[in-house]
């Protein structure tokens, strides 16, 4: 049964990790989501960084029951804060491993 927890509280990170892909599907995204040996990778526009740095995106995937969730949260948070001062400013992040143990890196592009 905590397997199985796990496994459902990674997707729901991995879920809540690209919701603003499928936020922006109606207009004029650039979210780019690639795969990767092992894991993804996620390019938000600039348009989509300013989405999650006002929306506090990060602050609500922060709260999910998942060991990686609260890091991984508040970087999101900060990387889009600091991106969506730039009028080109985006980040960029990737997600690796199995969903009870996720790792990987996060930017914040001027």
């Amino acid at each position: 049964m905590r397997i199985a927890r796990k496994l459902a509280a990674g997707a729901l990170l991995a879920a809540a990790a690209s919701v603003s892909v499928v936020l922006g599907a109606g207009s004029a995204s650039a979210v780019a989501v690639t795969p990767l040996p092992g894991g993804w990778q996620v390019d938000l526009s600039p348009a989509d960084t300013q989405w999650v740095a006002n929306n506090h995106l990060g602050m609500a995937i922060a709260g999910l029951p998942h060991p990686s969730a609260a890091s991984f949260g508040a970087s999101l948070d900060s990387a889009a804060i600091l991106s969506s001062q730039y009028p080109a400013g985006r980040v960029v992040f990737t997600v690796y491993g199995p969903f009870d143990q996720l790792n990987g890196t996060m930017l914040a592009l001027q």
